[in-house]
């Protein structure tokens, strides 16, 4: 079992609910309103002195995944990333995912 951690910006949460959906991920916990900084930029509450107009925040999904599932859910995540990448004329897509083990203590 792996834990995938997907760090998005909140604006493409359906779109990432129903690619998990179509590739049979349906447990899961979203996180919103996660601020950070990275190659996208900063992004929460607002970061500035000045408010830029700009109300975007990240947001966390967390899903435990049989082994099977991994490389079904990191291929399409992948696939999305790349369709989105095309897109984004050169822009970074805030879109990372991230793995790591899964062990259950309670």
């Amino acid at each position: 079992m792996k834990t995938l951690m997907i760090v998005a910006r909140d604006s493409i949460m359906t779109e990432l609910e129903e690619l998990l959906s179509k590739n049979g991920i349906n447990a899961y916990s979203i996180i919103n309103k996660v601020e950070g900084k990275g190659t996208t930029g900063k992004v929460g509450a607002f970061h500035h002195s000045v408010y830029t107009g700009s109300t975007h925040s990240n947001l966390m999904i967390l899903a435990v995944v049989r082994p099977e599932q991994v490389e079904i859910a990191v291929a399409a995540l992948k696939a999305f990333h790349a369709a989105r990448t095309k897109s984004a004329h050169g822009e970074p897509v805030p879109l990372k995912l991230f793995a790591f083990p899964y062990e259950e203590l309670l």
